[in-house]
């Protein structure tokens, strides 16, 4: 497990010049300031990072000029017994940080990433250890907004499953969780396969995260077999269902009001 300690407001970002195109980038290296653990690198993403096939505890950040002035931290699964969850296809840690850079940092359908949308953004890594709480704790101490989980569902019985919907909860004593969770199936449903629900959720990713808006997505069932199927295409990097990512930007920036 990989714990980061950050001070609350005061990440300092020593940033090269960035070299960014919208089909290949350049990797830079950033250092966050951190007093009470010393420095720890974050790393501003290219593509290859969000390839489909990476496990990992590091965190990716990218930094706009110019900023919006609001901070996203994206969540990835860390489930222990990930590729053991009953998954038809890829395992699930994979799927929810893979969609989730590709919603930070790339271009897609001809619509922007938070990247392209002005927001700073940092995606979590994807260990299997459940080390979940730390995410949450680095989203509280870097000040995100903005926290939103990615995951898949599962049916009990593993793949075969007949369950198929996208599923958005929320914290229900939130009601700017909530219009967080209105959006997102405003923007996802009819994109991701089946229907939609949703409902108020206690977890720890709902009520503990201090950001304004919150959400945990369950973006399919990884049992459905078609549903798989919608998420990894051809198998190749960059198909499927992370061709819908910048919907999450969208559904924010509708919330705030298109900040940039």
């Amino acid at each position: 497990m990989e714990t980061y300690a950050v001070a609350f407001g005061v990440v300092l970002f020593a940033v090269a010049t960035l070299v960014r195109a919208r089909i290949s980038r350049s990797v830079r290296s950033v250092l966050a300031g951190v007093p009470a653990a010393g420095l720890i690198a974050i790393l501003l993403s290219t593509t290859a990072y969000a390839d489909h096939t990476i496990i990992t505890s590091a965190t990716f950040g990218w930094f706009p000029t110019p900023w919006n002035g609001y901070k996203v931290y994206l969540s990835a699964p860390t489930h222990a017994d990930s590729g053991h969850r009953g998954e038809c296809g890829w395992e699930e840690n994979i799927n929810g940080r893979y969609f989730n850079v590709y919603a930070a940092s790339v271009f897609t359908q001809g619509a922007g990433s938070f990247f392209d949308r002005g927001y700073y953004v940092i995606t979590s890594g994807n260990p299997r250890d459940d080390s979940y709480v730390s995410h949450v704790t680095y989203a509280n101490n870097w000040g995100a907004q903005i926290y939103i989980v990615t995951q898949t569902n599962a049916q009990s019985g593993g793949c075969g499953g007949s369950a198929s919907y996208l599923l958005v909860m929320y914290d229900g004593g939130s009601a700017t969780s909530e219009t967080l969770k209105t959006q997102l199936i405003s923007a996802l449903d009819g994109a991701t396969p089946g229907a939609n629900n949703s409902w108020p959720c206690t977890d720890y990713e709902c009520t503990n995260p201090w950001a304004w808006y919150r959400s945990y997505v369950e973006l399919f069932f990884h049992t459905n077999t078609a549903a798989k199927n919608w998420f990894q295409g051809s198998g190749a990097e960059g198909a499927g269902g992370v061709t819908e990512s910048w919907r999450y930007g969208y559904a924010v920036d509708v919330i705030l009001g298109y900040p940039r």
